[in-house]
């Protein structure tokens, strides 16, 4: 179970909140600390308060706009006010707010929105610079530039919340007793987001979506009705509603999350409907690994998840099936299995409002990552085709590229540190400011690797840094995608850190293992380096250059 400590300065009564973070039915669990109420400006503006001392992973700042920007409050009463003067106390706010995110890993910052009980004079309300909708449009979009720059302040969409929740968000009963804005509904709502966006930020969205085909990606049975009469596309609304919800899973795809099949089926005939039905959004291309038979479903997930070593913790499986998907709640909990609507045109609606797939970023790694999944199971084809492993890795001509971590390498470099669970030695997680600061201090050394062989290229795969101290070098992170496992590109990266830094002498090289749930593969590959484990000190004679691969 995942735990973080957030503290929550709000200018409203925001309690209510904290009961729903601190729910362990939702991952993760987030305890929360409220600060002094309606105090945000004073509180941001004395570093020396007491509630920076709690030691929290996250800011998250929940303000209304008439409150913290006086001059937006003129104008709600339709006082002459202009919208210049506005937008410097919005400056003023955000850079207030930037200073104090340097204390935490995350800050989050609530949009300022019109809630939906107050209704404004529609007339007006979108006339440039007069209309309360278009100015506050413009305060918003000016935070969110301003933000832009610090990759550890992330704004969240408030709007979309009233507009998600189909419920009150505001109940003037209790406004009355307890000046509280917001409904018991409202808070749920709003915590379950934000718990969406903490799991995206610190690298613990899903990367995974199994899907079944009969009545999942169309509908009715290919095998019973044919390809002729399969419900995909055309005038049909079912038809239709299959499409977009194979446009989601496109948009998913697109974003870097890896899509397979787990049907009970005919492969030739599930394969014809794929490559050919005018209908069908995705194609074979668009899947990073398929199991198309008659075996237990949960076998074949369990062998997708292998292929494609990635942990059951980060699948999600949709099925339509409901004993399927009893079968695989009970034989995987780790994997989540929601139950799809009984209603084929609620699909699209319901796959896009999953809280499981957000990120801070989209890399052009994320863009291109099914086809360097597919790439990887070629390799794995290759393996198959001759007499050993190190005939196998012989014949991959496999090129290491290694430098010193510049700005372009930030984003992929944070990424593969907050995501990586097996080959990760510390499972240290960064913000990317924060990591490019470690990086910059001197005696501080982060080495990014490149990878590529005859099948492709796979990008930046590994992460090892290092502190150069008086006589001792210490890794601090070796981390290394799961995609290039196998192929000793762990041993070229530590031969390589370790050539690089004789320069300095170091008496001892030391690498301390720590221990989580999921990373005992860097384990089986570290414990024979130690000369002693208890230390963590490095037998250097036992880390050798692999000859089956270039270091460039």
């Amino acid at each position: 179970m995942l735990h973080y400590k957030m503290l929550l300065l709000g200018d409203t009564v925001i309690d209510p909140i904290v009961r729903f973070l601190a729910d362990p039915g939702v991952e993760p669990v987030i305890q929360a600390t409220v600060g002094p109420y309606n105090q945000i400006y004073q509180t941001l503006m004395d570093p020396s308060h007491a509630v920076w001392q709690n030691d929290s992973d996250i800011l998250l700042i929940w303000s209304t706009p008439q409150s913290v920007i006086p001059s937006f409050e003129k104008l709600q009463r339709y006082e002459n006010v202009s919208t210049d003067e506005i937008l410097r106390e919005v400056e003023r706010f955000a850079e207030l707010v930037r200073k104090a995110s340097a204390k935490h890993k995350a800050t989050f910052v609530i949009s300022w929105s019109l809630p939906p009980h107050l209704r404004w004079n529609q007339a007006m309300t979108y006339q440039h610079n007069i209309g309360l909708t278009n100015i506050l449009m413009q305060m918003n979009l000016l935070l969110a530039q301003y933000f832009s720059k610090h990759k550890n302040i992330v704004m969240l969409d408030s709007q979309y919340w009233y507009a998600a929740l189909q419920k009150k968000s505001y109940d003037p009963k209790m406004y009355a007793i307890g000046k509280i804005h917001y409904t018991r509904d409202f808070f749920a709502l709003a915590a379950e987001e934000i718990k969406a966006v903490v799991k995206g930020v610190f690298g613990q969205g899903k990367k995974l979506i199994i899907c079944d085909l009969d009545n999942t990606l169309w509908g009715g049975i290919i095998g019973d009705d044919g390809i002729d009469h399969i419900k995909l596309g055309g005038i049909d609304p079912v038809g239709e509603s299959f499409v977009m919800f194979q446009k989601e899973l496109k948009s998913l795809k697109n974003r870097g999350i890896l899509l397979a099949i787990c049907s009970k089926n005919n492969q030739d005939i599930a394969m014809e409907v794929i490559e050919h039905h005018p209908g069908m959004v995705l194609r074979r291309d668009d899947f990073a690994a398929y199991q198309i038979n008659w075996n237990d479903k949960a076998e074949n997930i369990a062998k997708i998840a292998s292929d494609l070593n990635i942990g059951l913790q980060s699948v999600v499986f949709l099925d339509d099936n409901p004993v399927e998907r009893d079968r695989v709640k009970h034989a995987f909990p780790e994997i989540y299995t929601p139950d799809l609507p009984e209603d084929f045109t609620h699909y699209p609606n319901f796959l896009s409002a999953l809280r499981c797939f957000d990120t801070l970023e989209i890399t052009q790694e994320d863009r291109v990552r099914t086809e360097l999944y597919r790439s990887e199971i070629k390799r794995k084809v290759a393996l198959q085709e001759v007499a050993s492993k190190e005939e196998w890795l012989k014949t991959l001509d496999i090129v290491v590229t290694v430098r010193l971590l510049e700005k372009s390498d930030l984003p992929r470099a944070v990424q593969l540190l907050n995501k990586t669970n097996q080959f990760n030695m510390a499972t240290n997680r960064y913000t990317e400011p924060e990591y490019w600061e470690w990086s910059q201090v001197s005696n501080n050394r982060v080495y990014v690797f490149y990878v590529r062989d005859k099948f492709g290229d796979v990008g930046l795969t590994g992460v090892l840094s290092v502190a150069l101290k008086e006589e001792t070098a210490e890794i601090i992170d070796f981390v290394m995608s799961c995609r290039v496992m196998g192929k000793q590109i762990e041993d070229a990266m530590l031969w390589t850190v370790l050539s690089n830094i004789q320069a300095e002498k170091p008496a001892t090289v030391r690498a301390i293992y720590r221990k989580t749930a999921k990373n005992s593969p860097f384990y089986e590959y570290i414990k024979s380096k130690y000369k002693d484990e208890t230390t963590g000190v490095l037998e250097i004679a036992a880390v050798n250059k692999p000859d089956h691969i270039t270091i460039l």
